[in-house]
């Protein structure tokens, strides 16, 4: 695999080819630098879809050529600054996926707008009266893990951290490897001298918040990220202070790392070996609690055991070096985890009962960031971090549970600040109290079109075939027409039976709503579906044995004993209460 950071240093060109095996279209690429061919001739890299910092697709062209010095892609949508592809590739950060399978046809304009529609109709906004109804939750799983989810998508997809302001430059391109990243790498530029609120433990930062709960109030006072004078993260990923749920999860794992680094101060290890044993002390909480929560039993005991059949297989001579995820699972599967937020998380904070957060709106999680412009002088409140104890249902108290997954959501969970976006043509604002934010349904269903992503029912055929190939028991059944009606939205129903048989939605899925609908009716919400729990097992097990730490190998996972003195309550894995307790001395 190449790196395709090389596309940001000058004397760098693609050959692209495409060879036709059997009437089906597959783009190779070449990359050529100064010093000749940059890649193995004869292992031609399979063209992924490149996503630029500025909000830009870059797709393959249809003239296929070889030039030198010109780069035979196109920007979709447009660059809104009429810059060249090469000027937005030469000033843009990249992100890199690798296909999980050949690009769909180019979408028609008639299908993005059917798009759109389908995801304006999905939000339904409630007023006083009649009430909402009450969203169904997940069964066994508590609204912590919502945010672990989110905090792994990060990782998994980060921006490589190019300095976009300066002159172009040859970076090492950051990869889908889950190796806490975003935990121990620091951004770009960060300041030598510290503000006084930020303080280092063990070598990683975090930031003083601001007590005004009174005595009482457990931890150190160091539970937010480490932030400028004007509120800005120092953080590798900006996007994990979009929301307070997240900032509080990456506190929380960071204060684990702090924890177990410096229980492991006394014995002889290289920095390198510390970092692993936390390294797999967190995979373990992948790979043993998260996931054996959202994927059913026989799909993710044939994943651990006999290995990964799609997602870089086990039997296919080894990982890709560097791994990249797959846009299937970035820009369709994985996030199902915005169905999994609730529009009020309450309690929030009662720790000290003299000072209480008894309820956290949507709204709130938010604005108690950079972006959103609660903090105060650029600080976290101590009573707005996050108890959890009822987040994760620890000491006794009873979780608050996730929504459960599928196609029920009101508009105040999917209409979010612009802020949060990079600009497209295809934005469209909400409508009524939500005007003037941006839908994300919407945006999420243009953006799979754009993507060129399968659909629902293809990828589950294609799935299917792999795991009769290598001899799995395991089956992905392709829903039918009728279960891919969207309960209690007949206008969302409608457009999604729209058109001829055969070239409606029920017929042709988008992958994101393919993956909601077969949690909802296979698994009742409670987990993902075959298609969906297959795709995220293999993911994030690619991604965790990328990452060297010896957690995964060749497919399989391995036997893992914690440190005792982590205090974790099995011998045999690491779960989420387990790294929180350490990660706060047993104090939520």
């Amino acid at each position: 695999m190449v790196n395709l950071a090389s596309l940001h240093g000058a004397g760098y060109r693609l050959v692209l080819r495409e060879p036709r095996e059997n009437g089906d279209r597959n783009l190779e690429a070449d990359f050529f630098g100064p010093d000749g061919i940059a890649n193995d001739v004869d292992a031609p890299l399979l063209l992924d879809l490149v996503e630029t910092g500025a909000g830009n697709h870059l797709r393959i062209n249809e003239n296929v050529a070889e030039q030198i010095g010109r780069m035979i892609l196109e920007m979709s949508p447009p660059d809104e600054r009429n810059r060249s592809v090469r000027e937005v590739l030469r000033t843009s950060p990249v992100r890199t996926y690798e296909r999980a399978m050949a690009a769909a046809p180019p979408v028609d304009p008639e299908t993005l707008e059917r798009l759109g529609r389908l995801g304006e109709a999905l939000l339904v906004s409630y007023g006083f009266a009649p009430p909402p109804p009450v969203p169904t939750l997940m069964k066994d799983m508590p609204s912590a893990y919502t945010y672990l989810g989110q905090f792994l998508a990060h990782e998994m997809t980060l921006w490589d951290p190019a300095d976009a302001s300066g002159p172009p430059q040859t970076v090492d391109l950051i990869d889908s490897a889950i190796d806490l990243k975003t935990i121990f790498k620091r951004p770009l530029g960060f300041p030598r001298n510290l503000p006084t609120h930020v303080q280092e433990e063990e070598g990683l930062p975090l930031n003083q918040t601001i007590v005004d709960s009174g005595p009482g109030f457990p931890g150190s006072g160091l539970d937010d990220l480490p932030r400028m004078d004007s509120g800005r993260a120092l953080i590798l990923d900006p996007r994990n202070d979009q929301n307070l749920t997240l900032s509080q999860t990456q506190v929380a794992i960071t204060r684990f790392a702090q924890a177990a680094i410096s229980i492991l101060k006394p014995l002889v290890l290289t920095g390198e070996e510390v970092r692993r044993i936390v390294l797999r002390h967190f995979q373990s909480v992948v790979l043993q609690d998260y996931l054996v929560r959202l994927v059913d039993p026989k799909t993710y005991d044939d994943v651990m055991v006999n290995g990964r059949v799609w997602v870089a297989p086990s039997a296919g001579g080894g990982m890709p070096d560097p791994f990249y995820v797959s846009p299937e699972f970035s820009g369709a599967i994985f996030r199902f985890g915005h169905a999994m937020r609730r529009d009020n998380y309450s309690p929030w904070n009662t720790v000290n009962p003299n000072k209480t957060v008894m309820s956290a709106l949507a709204s709130d999680l938010l604005d108690f960031s950079f972006d959103g412009g609660d903090l105060t002088n650029g600080q976290l409140l101590q009573t707005w971090t996050t108890d959890w104890r009822h987040m994760l249902g620890t000491e006794g108290v009873t979780s608050i549970k996730a929504t459960s997954i599928g196609t029920a959501w009101k508009d105040a969970l999917f209409c979010l600040p612009g802020y949060l976006f990079q600009p497209s043509v295809h934005d469209k604002p909400c409508n009524g109290a939500q005007s003037g934010r941006l839908n994300l349904a919407r945006r999420t269903l243009i953006s799979g079109g754009l993507m060129g992503l399968p659909s629902g029912q293809v990828l589950a055929g294609d799935v299917q075939t792999a795991l009769v190939n290598a001899g799995s028991p395991c089956q992905i059944p392709i829903l039918s027409a009728a279960e891919l009606d969207i309960p209690d939205n007949p206008a969302a129903t409608a457009i999604m039976q729209e058109g001829p048989v055969g070239s409606r939605f029920v017929d042709h899925t988008p992958l994101w709503i393919y993956t909601l609908l077969e949690a909802a009716v296979k698994s009742d919400g409670d987990r993902l579906g075959p298609l969906g729990g297959r795709i995220v097992a293999e993911t994030l097990s690619a991604a965790i044995e990328a990452s060297g730490s010896g957690m995964i190998v060749n497919g399989v996972l391995q036997p893992f004993t914690p440190d005792p003195a982590f205090g974790g309550k099995s011998t045999d894995k690491f779960v989420y209460s387990d790294l929180v307790r350490l990660a706060f001395s047993g104090n939520p």
